[in-house]
């Protein structure tokens, strides 16, 4: 438990910069709708919203028994995962690359033929 805190710990600082990140450009949004003065500040009223929310999800998150432990179960379960080493990860990738490339080729095949059939028949 004690060994996957600091991930958990890390966590949430991470989804707490994203979460300050998203409510800042909603709250700016919201502000410049509404027409609201910006007082003369060292910081906007966005970013302070933000912040406060941010900062007080993460905060309940932590000392939430539920949620920590939550959390922390499932960076136990990540210490389980075996990861693919670097030659596994290269072979699957260019395995990606040329399906992808196949599916490409196929829709552009299909595309051609149905432009041509869609302007054969709006020439009639």
């Amino acid at each position: 438990m004690k060994e996957t805190q600091k991930w958990v710990n890390l966590g949430l600082l991470i989804a707490a910069l994203a979460l300050f990140v998203f409510l800042h450009q909603l709250a700016s949004a919201v502000w410049d709708v509404a027409r609201l003065p910006i007082p003369d500040w060292p910081f906007e009223p966005s970013q302070l919203i933000a912040l406060g929310v941010a900062a007080g999800v993460t905060l309940w998150a932590r000392r939430s028994e539920k949620v920590n432990g939550f959390f922390n179960e499932v960076a136990m379960e990540l210490t389980k995962v075996t990861w693919p080493n670097r030659k596994e990860t290269i072979s699957s990738a260019g395995v990606v690359i040329v399906l992808v490339a196949v599916a490409a080729v196929i829709l552009f095949l299909i595309d051609s033929v149905w432009r041509e059939t869609i302007r054969g028949v709006l020439s009639l």
